[in-house]
Parts: structure tokens; sequence; C-alpha cells
């Protein structure tokens, strides 16, 4: 079994309302729609997250791709709780590196603001005890549900979602410490392909952030 792991197009990053695509990011969904026609998958499963920017992309991807337009919905393959997480581990994530800034300051600069990001999800995915919001355990665990369900039966399934679903997912295939999602979860690129398929009893990484189809197109974005 196949499954296709399609980040979102970009959001509105930095705006009071991120949980919405950008223009970009709606011209991206179409993009990646015409590129997955190409690839055989006419008789594929679709679903997205719940959130809106991963509904939004599943919508545009279907008019681009010429797919049935579906609003089958799994929360299940919802981006972790960020905005829940920051508050607790910026500051030791500052700590750690030498830095004393608030995140909105370090969205101005990515030279702060990825180092910052990822020791904060570091500290968080090794932190056991209780935590405000959705813990790392918690977190994994509904993601690797979410892929259960919808790995039934032969045919494909993609699955419009977000970058910590997808490095998630990809480190697991790849037997990698938990810890790398916070470095792969800054590799993958908005309305990206990752291929896992499903054989010996275990998923197995095809391609990750495959995402050529953006960059012939002058489209690539991070955020």
């Amino acid at each position: 079994m196949d499954l296709y792991l399609l980040r979102h197009g970009q959001a509105m990053f930095g705006s009071p309302d991120y949980d919405q695509l950008s223009d970009l990011g709606q011209r991206q969904a179409l993009c990646l729609g015409r590129e997955l026609a190409g690839w055989n998958l006419a008789d594929a499963t679709l679903v997205s997250g719940s959130l809106r920017r991963q509904r939004q992309t599943l919508d545009g991807l279907c008019q681009g791709g010429g797919f049935r337009p579906t609003d089958r919905q799994d929360p299940g393959f919802n981006e972790l709780e960020i905005m829940e997480l920051l508050p607790r581990y910026w500051p030791a994530a500052c700590d750690r590196l030498g830095l004393s800034m608030t995140p909105r300051q370090a969205t101005q600069d990515m030279r702060y603001f990825l180092p910052l990001m990822s020791e904060a999800l570091r500290i968080w995915i090794a932190d056991s005890g209780q935590c405000q919001g959705e813990n790392f355990s918690q977190f994994r665990h509904r993601v690797l549900e979410a892929i259960a369900e919808h790995h039934q039966g032969n045919k494909p399934t993609l699955a419009v979602t977000s970058g910590g679903v997808i490095s998630l997912v990809a480190g697991e295939a790849l037997g990698a410490q938990a810890s790398h999602m916070a470095e792969l979860i800054h590799q993958v690129n908005n309305c990206s392909i990752t291929h896992l398929r499903y054989a010996r009893g275990q998923w197995q990484l095809q391609a990750f952030n495959v995402n050529g189809h953006l960059r012939r197109q002058d489209m690539l974005t991070w955020r």
C-alpha cells in the first residue's frame, strides 16, 4: 500500500490568522494537483486533516488535478499544537542557545527562529511529564493511528497534512531517533510530496519532500 503525505500550501505565517492559505499557497495547491494528475493515482483515497489550511489545500489539489472533490477529514493528520508548545518550551530553548527574544521577534529572522524552534521541539520531545496541550507521545500515537486507519486495502492514499506529521513519519520509517524530527520538520516544503510504502510489516520511505513541480514554477516555500 502506498501513502503520499502532502504538506499544505503556504499559510499566513506571522499573521493573526495563520490557518488559511495565502494567495501563493492556493496556487501551490493547484500546482500540486496538476503534478499528481500524472502519477497514476486516479483511484486513490483522498483525506486531509481538519485544519483549514489543510482542507483548502485538498480542495485546490482536487481542482488542479481533476480528482473527485471530497470533504473527508481526519484530525489525526493535524499539525502538532505549536502555539501551545512554544510558551512552555521557548524560554528553555533560548537559555540553551544563549539567546533572548520572543517567538514574534525571532520570526523576523530565520537564522534565529529555526534553531530556536528546533531546540524547543527537542525539549518537548524529551519531556515525559505533563505539559500543557498535547505531549509528544500523544502526538505520535494519534498520527500513527490515523495512518493505520487509512492504509487498509490496496488503494493508495493521498493525505494532506503538515510538516510535523511528515517529519515524524519519515523519521519513523528511517528508524531515526525521535529528536531528528526537530530537524526534518524544517526541510518539508509547502505542497511537497513524501511517499511511503507499507511492505514486510513496516513503512518504507520511498521519497521525501519531492518539490520539483514547485521549483519549475518558482513557487518553492517553506513557510
